[in-house]
Formats: C-alpha cells, structure tokens, sequence
C-alpha cells in the first residue's frame, strides 16, 4: 500500500513538473511573440532580412556629393537585404522599371563632440561623438518622407598618441556609418507603409472631391 502511494505522489510529482514546464514555455513564446510583433511595428528588422517587398528592390542613393562616406556604407549594406544599389545616378538608369524603385536623398552628415571629461592639465580625456543626418525616402507614386538618423559614441582621446588616435577615430566614423546605415535600410519597411497609406489617403480625398463636384 506505501508502495503503490508513493508511486501515485511520484507520478503526481512528474505530472506537475511537466505542467509547470509547459506553462513556462508557453509563456516565454507569449512573450516573444509580442516583443516580436511590437519590434516589427517600430520599423526593426532582423539584420539580413528582407527590408522591402520582393517587387520593390532597387534603391537609387542621391547626395550632394556624389561619393558621400554614408553613401558608400548604404551601397555595402544594401545586398544583405537582398536591395540593390543606385549610386551616383542622378535618374533612374535605362532598363530598371521606375515602380520597383525608392529613392533615398542624402544631406550633408554632421558629426558634433560634446565634452565628457579632461586631464588634470586641461586636454580633452572624453568626449561623445555624435553623428547625424538628415535624409528624404521616395516611393513610387508617394510624396517624400522626411527623416533623421543620429548615432552617438563615446571616444578617449590620447593627445600623446595624435596619429593612432587619428585613425582609430576614422574606424569610430566608419562603424557609426555603418550603423546608421543599417538601421536606415530596417526603416525602409515602416516607411513603406507609411507611404501606402499617404497613397490611399490622397485617393480618398480625390474621390470625395469629385463627389462633391457632382451635380
């Protein structure tokens, strides 16, 4: 009779063990779901993934300058998410159907330093760097969509090593474009269906206009 009870208890044990471990993963998936879902709607991507759909896949960058560094990182990014890119094309060139294009317009970068901290014999020891620019997104038959990106670091100065420091700074710039870049492309999507519903709005407005025309 002992033996048969403890059986049951052990059974009984293993079953709640299971339960518990059920309900635990269901809840950790609840949870990735929504995470997922909210990080989707806020324009993040997964790095690699598709940013655009299928049909939408060539991207004309335009800069005052035509070899802008940021130009530069967005023509390296843009093939990790199955985009091609225009640089330097001031029209779309021959043969590349207009309604499979976006068009991103760049402004002069600018790149500010706010102080951190000094050595006690006054040089500069710290400070953040922070890079911003300001951009245009174009989609076909939708009016332009302004933005903004700003990435900031924080980076030691050594005023007894000027050329290593010189150079770790470019690498700094180069990671900031990069990053700037990155995020740029994974806003693509967000912004694309901003400009759907900018389409669907003006269609609306029209019709009602004609509408009201109507004797």
């Amino acid at each position: 009779m002992i033996s048969r009870v403890s059986q049951v208890s052990a059974i009984l044990s293993n079953l709640g063990g299971y339960v518990c471990t059920t309900i635990k993963k269901s809840k950790l998936a609840f949870i990735i779901a929504v995470i997922t879902v909210v990080l989707q709607g806020c324009g993040f991507k997964l790095r690699g993934s598709q940013a655009l759909p299928s049909y939408l896949n060539n991207v004309v960058i335009l800069s005052q300058f035509d070899y802008l560094p940021l130009s530069r990182a967005l023509d390296n990014r843009l093939p990790v998410y199955q985009l091609q890119s225009i640089v330097g094309e001031k029209t779309i060139p021959e043969g590349i159907e207009p309604t499979t294009v976006v068009v991103i317009k760049l402004q002069p970068e600018a790149l500010e330093r706010r102080l951190l901290s000094i050595f006690s014999s006054g040089q500069v020891a710290e400070y953040e760097l922070i890079y911003s620019v300001n951009y245009e997104v174009i989609f076909p038959f939708a009016e332009p969509i302004s933005a903004s990106m700003t990435v900031a670091r924080e980076y030691q100065d050594d005023p007894d090593q000027v050329l290593a420091k010189s150079r770790e700074l470019d690498l700094v710039l180069d990671e900031m474009r990069a990053e700037s870049a990155d995020r740029m492309i994974r806003l693509l999507s967000s912004q694309y269906t901003e400009a759907l519903a900018s389409i669907e709005a003006r269609k609306t407005r029209k019709a009602s206009k004609i509408n009201v025309n109507k004797p």
